[in-house]
């Protein structure tokens, strides 16, 4: 009976394992800061007002999975306009050289309130 226990115990880790992204192990979070027609602007949720951050562009299409308080890309836009500094978190496709993110398509991403 012990090892069914453990096969049991094995097999509810494997399918745990292989759920969804972990929203910490996302290639970039932080605030949307505006929404194009194909596109979102990105930046740090950390802000300092006497520092200045860089603002990546993230691109949109039609195969990018949307989640968390905002399902589908034609809804962010009203979405991030009643909610102040809402969270992002994205996975891109390719992140290229030195894991950068600026110009990439979105594999995924997970929108949230602050």
């Amino acid at each position: 009976m012990n090892f069914l226990s453990n096969l049991s115990l094995l097999f509810f880790l494997l399918i745990v394992g292989c759920g969804d992204d972990n929203v910490y192990d996302a290639d970039f979070q932080g605030t949307i800061l505006e929404v194009k027609e194909d596109s979102i602007l990105v930046s740090e949720d950390d802000i300092n007002p006497e520092s200045t951050y860089p603002v990546y562009e993230i691109m949109i299409n039609k195969s990018t999975k949307f989640s968390g308080e905002v399902e589908r890309y034609k809804d962010l836009d009203n979405f991030i306009s009643q909610i102040e500094q809402p969270v992002v978190h994205l996975w891109v496709i390719d992140k290229g050289e030195n894991n950068e993110i600026d110009n990439r398509i979105a594999r995924e991403v997970i929108v949230e309130k602050e």
